[in-house]
């Protein structure tokens, strides 16, 4: 089967494994009249950045200690100063520092400590278990970046083996004879949480252009009737809540279903021919296109107006 890469949440592989074919959708930014406008620029680097100064940064669940996942500074700050429709951004491990309100302290790996807004924080509470079959959110532990990943052993359900869905699954890059995509990688304890329902940081969302075409965004933070997501090629927006279709986590869908799927960033209609279920793949073809798809749970949705 042939697969175009499919880059969603795996922003990181683009720039270290895939190198990501491009097209015209990725090289454009999209001006949805859903998305909650931030256009004000500073020109001076801040003392604190502040990307997206329309949305309510509150408190952060994130404790002292607990692993967290943060776009990297200087993206946040060229967010600040340049926009972001001007900045990619990707999601990285880091260490939650002090918890305030508004802001709190982050440990940086490479950047030490710095001041970040709440909303910009994923929190990884301590504690979390997973069993098989189960979505979490976490990050390439064997690479860099955030990532959905599906539990495909739970003999240790702190510390259980997953693969990466968001890894495209004909990705090219192997490690001991196993392709990216396909391998699986037990994850460290508190590394991750779950994503199991509608809304969770982690799952999806479909949203219309002023275009009228549907992209699939990731949610990273909620607040209220606002909604902060991640998209393709790593562009983040600020959403009404009113504004958004949530996808669900694990589609209930089989063989011969009509459903809709992002191909290339934009959600399009598809038949379902068959369901991985071990690996949280659906395999679509979509009606425009001749050849088959691999496409990761949480990205199939059915019901949205498209032509």
């Amino acid at each position: 089967m042939k697969k175009l890469i499919l880059p969603v949440l795996g922003l990181a592989i683009l720039a270290t494994a895939c190198g990501g074919a491009k097209s015209e959708e990725a090289t454009t930014t999209t001006d949805s009249t859903a998305v909650v406008k931030t256009d004000s620029v500073a020109t001076a680097t801040p003392d604190k950045p502040n990307p997206f100064k329309d949305y309510p940064s509150g408190s952060t669940t994130a404790k002292a200690g607990e692993s967290i996942l943060i776009p990297s500074y200087n993206w946040l700050i060229d967010g600040t100063t340049k926009g972001n429709d001007q900045t990619t951004y990707i999601y990285y491990s880091a260490t939650m520092g002090e918890p305030g309100d508004g802001n709190s302290t982050v440990d940086y790996m490479f950047d030490g400590k710095k001041e970040v807004p709440n909303y910009m924080i994923v929190p990884i509470a301590s504690g979390g278990t997973a069993k098989k079959g189960d979505i979490v959110l976490t990050w390439w532990q064997s690479g860099s970046g955030m990532q959905r990943a599906i539990v495909t052993n739970d003999k240790n359900p702190a510390e259980p083996e997953v693969n990466y869905i968001d890894i495209d699954w004909n990705n090219p890059a192997k490690r001991d004879g196993v392709g990216f995509g396909q391998m699986k990688e037990k994850i460290k304890p508190n590394t991750f949480v779950k994503i199991s329902k509608l809304w969770d940081i982690g799952s999806g969302v479909a949203v219309k252009d002023a275009d009228g075409k549907y992209k699939n965004w990731i949610i990273v933070n909620i607040q209220g009737d606002k909604v902060l997501c991640i998209g393709f090629a790593g562009r983040m927006a600020m959403f009404n809540k009113a504004d958004c279709t949530p996808m669900e986590v694990i589609p209930n869908v089989k063989a011969g279903d009509k459903v809709q799927a992002p191909w290339v960033g934009t959600i399009k209609n598809c038949t379902v021919k068959s369901v991985n279920k071990e690996y949280g793949r659906v395999v679509v073809k979509f009606d425009a296109f001749p050849d088959d798809y691999f496409i990761p749970y949480g990205d199939i949705t059915t019901g949205l107006d498209i032509k």
